[in-house]
């Protein structure tokens, strides 16, 4: 697959079905959720229907002390093993709430103090000492960190932007802030972890290190058997690798009834009955507070994302590792919360956002004595479908997307669906076009042609030329593996692109800045040059092997 340096956080897929719901579907007394859990569990077989999902668990919790958790699938799709109460699941970046608790406990108890700057409390972090980042910007993602940078990289952490001028995701910031508790607390995370915020709550089953030791506790993920290229529905799955993980943005397992606890305190938090081991005024202030995010649609502070819709308000997060993926939504005035893990890969680019805010807005109206909403469409309608109806050529030679719903994809004798990724972008599953996102090009309103990797084409009927081709640019691109999947360099139209989407900006003589944003602080680079082509492909400090396929 083409890494995206946000897919332990984002999904694309599932981010851009719609949170609007349909019209009721039927009515219910107050406080009978039998009505509601049902439509709730239908909606979760439909998600593992539509994505493939090998298995998938769920735990509801209401503010008067209800908890119910539903399993779908399995533990283990090939052994057919059933999930147990103490199946574990990797709750991925959900776990940044709970590293923030435990650094918010350190500031409660005065040991340090929100406002200090990193550079003074950890001074072997290699930060520039002029950055300025406290501890409060990392806890908000607006520290001008990269997203996936090694805390100690070679030279410099050097962050994009000044503090607090803009919010770009980073998994970096949270590792920091883990290492950061460590040092303050005087004990490992995990131990941390356990002693402040799991034996409190009565988290028995949770872990805060993911460490193979306990592998036989988990459920078994999966992941695209193809990891080269996209995504895409409809792909074999394959058993997903064992990764150690203990830094603090993503080192928590947990089981969905343990995880009820967890919403539950939240939601104490928020209405500010006290929680997460701090005082009501510090866990409400702990909650409430958040800054815009760079999505309009979610402010996010302390862990935590913030967003709304159909006039509520709810807490949020997403988690996505390389063998799982969850999310959790708690409605700030109700206090009903649900959470739920996927044996799905993050690199499958899911996250189950849709059933958690369907599960407590259809509690909501069940408690309220209301009609429970039909849940909402997993496939979203395609807006002006024959906008991209045509023929398409270029260098690289011709398709032709034709009508219909889905649309599909023809060339070379063979067709397949078009699958919506978002905006612009598609996948396929046809042999032909597997190896990258293929992303429309607009003039106005009117589709005009088509990117694909290195190649581009016109729609028939269009004005314009193709750009030309940069042959020393072009001896740069190359595949590049390590553990965080594939990261294919590409050269179209005389610049460098991170598979089709992602453009690669020089900004100095072998120094490249990854994104649309001018401030992004993510850096590209070129190294170990033979033939003069590059072996290793450097991204905000980790390192990707050239492998040419």
């Amino acid at each position: 697959m083409h890494i995206t340096r946000r897919a332990f956080t984002t999904g694309t897929l599932s981010a851009a079905l719609s949170a609007n719901f349909a019209t009721p579907a039927f009515a219910q007394g107050a406080r009978d959720l039998s009505g509601a859990i049902a439509a709730i569990r239908s909606h979760g077989e439909d998600h593992l229907r539509q994505f493939g999902m090998p298995g998938m668990t769920l735990g509801l919790t209401t503010p008067d002390g209800f908890s119910t958790v539903l399993d779908f699938g399995f533990a283990n799709r090939d052994a057919r093993s059933p999930i147990t109460p103490d199946t574990l699941f990797q709750i991925g970046s959900i776990s940044k709430s709970m590293t923030a608790a435990v650094i918010h406990q350190l500031a409660a108890e005065g040991r340090l103090r929100l406002t200090d700057r990193v550079s003074t409390l950890l001074p072997a972090i290699p930060l520039s000492r002029a950055s300025g980042i406290t501890v409060q910007h990392l806890l908000d993602h607006t520290g001008g960190l990269p997203d996936d940078a090694p805390i100690f990289p070679e030279g410099v952490l050097q962050a994009g932007y000044a503090p607090g001028e803009h919010w770009h995701y980073s998994n970096t910031g949270y590792h920091i802030l883990g290492t950061l508790a460590e040092h303050v607390g005087g004990k490992p995370l995990a131990q941390l972890l356990r002693e402040r915020i799991f034996a409190p709550l009565g988290m028995n089953r949770s872990r805060g290190a993911i460490v193979a030791g306990d592998r036989m506790l988990y459920a078994q993920g999966y992941e695209p058997a193809d990891l080269t290229v996209p995504a895409a529905r409809g792909v074999a799955l394959a058993p997903a690798a064992w990764v150690d993980v203990t830094f603090g943005a993503g080192s928590v397992a947990s089981t969905a009834g343990d995880m009820t606890r967890w919403l539950r305190t939240l939601a104490d938090a928020a209405q500010g009955r006290g929680g997460l081991g701090l005082r009501p005024q510090q866990a409400r202030a702990f909650t409430a507070h958040f800054v815009p995010s760079d999505a309009p649609e979610m402010s996010y502070g302390n862990g935590l994302m913030h967003v709304g819709g159909g006039g509520r308000s709810y807490l949020h997060h997403t988690g996505g590792m390389v063998s799982f993926s969850s999310s959790f939504h708690v409605d700030t005035a109700s206090g009903i919360g649900a959470f739920a893990s996927s044996t799905i890969s993050a690199f499958a680019e899911y996250r189950p956002r849709v059933l958690t805010r369907f599960a407590v807005d259809a509690l909501g109206e069940a408690l309220a004595g209301r009609r429970v909403p039909a849940p909402p469409p997993l496939d979203v309608p395609l807006v002006n479908a024959a906008a991209y109806v045509g023929r398409y050529s270029g260098p690289a030679g011709s398709f032709e997307v034709r009508p219909g719903s889905p649309l599909t994809l023809v060339a070379n004798g063979r067709e397949a669906a078009l699958q919506p990724w978002g905006g612009e972008l598609f996948r396929t599953t046809h042999p032909d076009f597997r190896a990258f996102s293929l992303m429309f090009t607009r003039a106005g309103a009117a589709v005009t042609g088509a990117n694909w990797g290195p190649a581009s084409y016109l729609r028939a009927g269009s004005a314009g030329t193709i750009a030309k081709s940069d042959p020393a640019l072009a001896r740069l691109a190359g595949n590049d593996s390590p553990w965080w999947g594939t990261s294919m360099v590409v050269e179209r139209g005389g610049k460098l692109w991170l598979g089709t989407e992602t453009p690669l900006t020089r900004i100095g003589a072998n120094l490249w800045r990854v994104g649309e944003q001018p401030w992004s602080p993510e850096r590209a680079s070129f190294a170990n040059v033979i033939d003069g082509r590059p072996q290793t492909f450097i991204f905000s400090g980790e390192k990707f092997l050239r492998h040419d396929i």
